[in-house]
């Protein structure tokens, strides 16, 4: 009889070992047709480990046919296998597709033990895509419910700044946006983010995605993951939460824009009040489309050697219409400086700054989770 969390290590042929952890659930990534790894086992992460080493319980029963199964019918699948080797002992299988907004297989969460062993409910997974065509984040219902959103707010398409908004501290934004922006077909990207559940817990999701590039595909495919029982989450530091209130209480605001497409990828640390910047179709809808060519001249600027801040004036999106704001616009500092930019937003506008043109029905986005 082998205990939850056992380490079962069979030898196949020439002394190399299977480290199977048995009556666990094993989370198989399938980002990429084709390749597949183990990315946690037992709510541990795992370095894009083998399949074979830790799922496959005995050297004649292989899980990968099952596993491209599960990818390919999207449904899950149950089976008990004997193995002709050594003690011949039988294993239960169950394997539950991690689906994405598309409706592929993003994952497979893969349980291996004993026979008549009812497996504890997998941890929670999803699946969501970066689409670099719309800068947007494809969600899936799960993908909303794993922050306590309900099935009923559901929006199944956020921006990447209400994605990242969902993190109380997420150091690994940078890596994200390379990635996400200029994808490498199969290139890897991993990362831990603690994320606030609408009941108030802090939660700790580890992430993984690869680049795709792929007709229908460009952008990014990723899996979440919630190992919050496993381990816990992290905090903001005490120096990082001071300087996040300094900004708040002198009133600035400043963002990352992605210059040549206006899209905004996220708010340091918060956007301004009056900004409505939510519930809306793209990363691009946040400055008027008259006005976005600001940011790509300040970008021009900067990559002929001239860095200084460049002021400007542009109208963002409110509630009530189109409002002028004053923007400083500065080099992003990092690998992506020649795509982002840093957007100061120092001046809340008053009436006589607002444009005269309203936002009109269904130009204001909708509402949901």
């Amino acid at each position: 009889m082998f205990l939850p969390g056992q380490l079962f290590v069979p030898t196949v042929r020439g002394g190399y070992k299977l480290m199977v952890i048995l009556n666990e659930w094993h989370l198989v990534e399938t980002l990429v047709d084709g390749e597949i790894s183990v990315v946690s086992c037992g709510g541990a992460v795992k370095d894009w480990a083998s399949v074979t080493r830790h799922v496959q319980p005995a050297p004649d029963l292989p899980v990968t046919p099952i596993i491209d199964e599960v990818v390919r019918t999207r449904r899950p699948v149950t089976l008990d296998l004997r193995s002709r080797k050594g003690a011949q002992k039988v294993f239960h299988i169950e394997a539950l597709p991690v689906l994405g907004p598309s409706g592929e297989a993003h994952g497979v969460q893969v349980w291996v033990g004993e026979p008549g062993r009812v497996p504890a409910p997998p941890r929670i997974a999803a699946g969501i895509a970066w689409s670099l065509e719309r800068m947007v984040i494809g969600q899936t219902v799960e993908a909303s419910m794993m922050s306590g959103v309900l099935p009923a707010d559901h929006v199944p398409e956020r921006t990447p700044a209400e994605y990242i908004a969902k993190a109380v501290k997420f150091d690994d934004s940078a890596s994200l946006f390379e990635l996400g922006i200029d994808p490498v077909h199969g290139r890897r990207w991993e990362a831990p983010m603690s994320v606030l559940h609408a009941d108030g817990r802090v939660m700790r999701w580890y992430c993984w995605g690869k680049g795709r590039t792929d007709p229908g595909n460009v952008g990014l495919r990723l899996l979440w993951h919630d190992v919050s029982d496993t381990t816990s989450p992290e905090l903001p530091t005490l120096s990082e939460l001071g300087m996040q209130e300094m900004l708040r209480s002198a009133g600035v605001y400043t963002g990352v824009f992605v210059a040549d497409l206006a899209v905004l990828t996220m708010w340091l640390p918060d956007a301004p009040p009056w900004v409505s910047w939510r519930n809306v179709k793209g990363g691009n809808e946040i400055v008027h489309p008259d006005d976005r060519h600001v940011l790509a001249d300040a970008l021009a600027t900067f990559r002929s050697g001239d860095t200084a801040p460049r002021c400007a004036r542009a109208r963002l999106r409110s509630e009530s219409g189109w409002w002028a704001a004053k923007l400083s616009i500065s080099p992003y500092p990092g690998p992506l400086s020649d795509r982002l930019v840093l957007v100061q937003i120092s001046t809340t506008p008053d009436e006589s700054d607002a444009a005269t043109e309203d936002l009109q029905g269904s130009d204001r986005g909708v509402r949901g989770g």
